[in-house]
């Protein structure tokens, strides 16, 4: 079946370098997605521009330059680009690494909120992940579940952050000042207002952060711009008012990232990382201890039995004790009165 937007008419293709399509994976709002092998039977993703796209001077130029920002960014949570190039149709493609897992969107569809320990591990890979992007001068601007994939759940997930076609070059921007680009759900209020620098990435990361912990994330709705009012004129509700498990200290980490002043959260991605490091130790911590045996018992002597004390006679007992006393004392009275009788007599 033959696509025009590059769709499942390229399976079975081999590509400019060497890529040959397997199969059709999914399909975005700017691409379709396929799994493909190299020339060296290496399995990669392959993302293919939509050929209705190709003639649109700034969607075919952000797709280019989202190669060109990641091949700048030094990080095992960032996807790495193999190759590039246009099919015989002109399309663009870009080479992937080709990663397992789901996104986080649908982990949050399936159980709505992740485990303690599990949170805190995907947000510090994605605090690593936006340190190097914004060390290579590259803010990502539309942080969202969607664009992390997670894999190695329900053990030790790995996470790798996707879709940087948005991203901000500091050094270079290409979209209009005031242009509002990104997902209102997870959008710091600057962005709201056109304006996008590194700590707006802080925020959204504490966004995905309270979406995981609380079930939710910060502001609600359907409709974007009520969605964007929110946040630009109200405060979300504290996390342990919707989820009294969370603990005040990871609230108190959520409630600073997600700060309205981007003066107030924290002042880059390391820092935001520290802290969730923190949260990690502690949390370990307190594992330990619980898990800790109990203490022995205090060492009591065993009580050692008194012996055994004669027993106390009765009065009848006593009086029978006493009579054969008393019969010897006469019988040896009446001994020696007779012998002094003897010794009379005989003088």
């Amino acid at each position: 079946m033959t696509g025009a937007d590059g769709g499942p008419d390229l399976v079975g293709v081999t590509l400019p370098g060497g890529w040959r399509v397997a199969r059709h994976v999914g399909e975005g709002a700017m691409a379709h997605v396929y799994e493909a092998f190299g020339p060296d039977e290496r399995r990669v993703a392959v993302k293919v521009l939509h050929g209705a796209l190709v003639h649109q001077r700034d969607v075919a130029f952000r797709f280019r330059r989202e190669a060109e920002l990641l091949e700048s960014i030094d990080s095992p949570h960032v996807l790495k680009v193999l190759g590039r190039g246009r099919d015989e149709r002109g399309r663009f493609f870009l080479v992937l690494e080709f990663v397992e897992g789901v996104s986080l969107f649908s982990l949050l569809a399936q159980s709505r909120t992740l485990p303690y320990g599990h949170a805190l591990d995907i947000t510090m890979q994605i605090c690593r992940a936006l340190e190097a992007a914004h060390a290579a001068g590259i803010v990502h601007r539309d942080m969202k579940p969607e664009n992390v994939i997670v894999d190695g759940m329900p053990t030790e997930p790995r996470v790798k952050v996707l879709d940087f076609s948005i991203s901000k070059d500091q050094d270079l921007s290409f979209t209009a000042t005031g242009t509002i680009l990104g997902t209102p759900s997870y959008m710091a209020p600057e962005q709201a207002r056109g304006d996008v620098t590194p700590l707006s990435d802080v925020y959204a990361v504490g966004a995905i952060l309270y979406d995981m912990m609380v079930g939710r994330p910060p502001f609600l709705g359907t409709e974007p711009g009520k969605v964007l009012a929110a946040l630009l004129t109200e405060t979300p509700p504290r996390p342990r008012e919707i989820a009294p498990h969370v603990s005040p200290a990871a609230e108190a980490v959520i409630l600073r990232a997600i700060a309205r002043d981007p003066n107030e959260r924290y002042a880059d991605m390391r820092a935001f990382a520290g802290a969730i490091e923190a949260l990690k130790e502690d949390a370990e911590r307190q594992t330990a201890i619980s898990t800790l045996p109990p203490p022995p018992a205090a060492f009591v002597a065993p009580e050692v039995p008194a012996p055994p004390s004669a027993p106390t006679p009765s009065p009848p007992q006593q009086a029978a004790a006493v009579r054969p006393v008393r019969l010897a004392l006469w019988v040896g009275s009446l001994f020696l009165i007779a012998l002094a009788i003897v010794w009379l007599a005989t003088r």
